[in-house]
């Protein structure tokens, strides 16, 4: 008969310690960003700067921790925190007006990007609800980034294909809202 196998209750104890920890500040930065993303959206400024150093902060600590546990990273729970700041960041700079940081820049994969892309694109219709001068300028901006997601070959089933389609409907809500406010000559 074969020796029993030693099981390494040190290691998976650390394991749920890790992972719970990383849960827990990715379930934070989530809270965070999507507060500031409601706070850009309606111009508290204050807000803004005083939640932007708290997200970056958390940011820095979950990427540390990944760096140290790189196996967490395939734990959804945790990388839905780095897609909402991701998404915080890039409708940050839309409204300054700067250019928007890449995946490289901001140090997350290329899916947790598009994922934060394809948001961005959800609160710029809220953006163009709020502000009639700029639904076309938005438009043309949501459009542009359309226009950059069509070469992807994402043929699987996946979250990534799904947030990418979600584009092509906001895409379509922009439309709509320029139709209506052609016909009320808002346009």
């Amino acid at each position: 008969m074969p020796k029993l196998p030693q099981i390494p209750y040190k290691l998976y104890n650390e394991h749920n310690r890790e992972r719970s920890a990383c849960m827990d500040l990715s379930d934070r930065l989530r809270i965070l960003s999507k507060s500031t993303i409601s706070f850009l959206i309606k111009d508290h400024t204050a807000a803004v700067a005083k939640n932007l150093p708290e997200m970056h902060r958390l940011f820095a600590l979950l990427q540390a921790k990944l760096r140290r546990y790189p196996y967490l990273y395939a734990n959804p729970a945790i990388g839905i925190g780095f897609e909402e700041y991701v998404e915080a960041i890039l409708l940050y700079n839309y409204i300054k007006n700067k250019p928007l940081p890449t995946a490289n820049s901001l140090k997350v994969t290329p899916d947790t990007y598009l994922g934060g892309l394809s948001d961005l694109t959800g609160e710029l219709v809220r953006l163009a609800h709020q502000n009639e001068k700029q639904v076309e300028a938005i438009h043309d901006y949501v459009a542009g980034i359309h226009g950059l997601i069509i070469p992807l070959s994402i043929t699987r089933n996946s979250a990534t294909r799904a947030k990418l389609e979600t584009i092509s409907t906001n895409l379509r809500k922009l439309e709509s809202i320029i139709y209506d406010l052609k016909l009320r000559d808002k346009i």
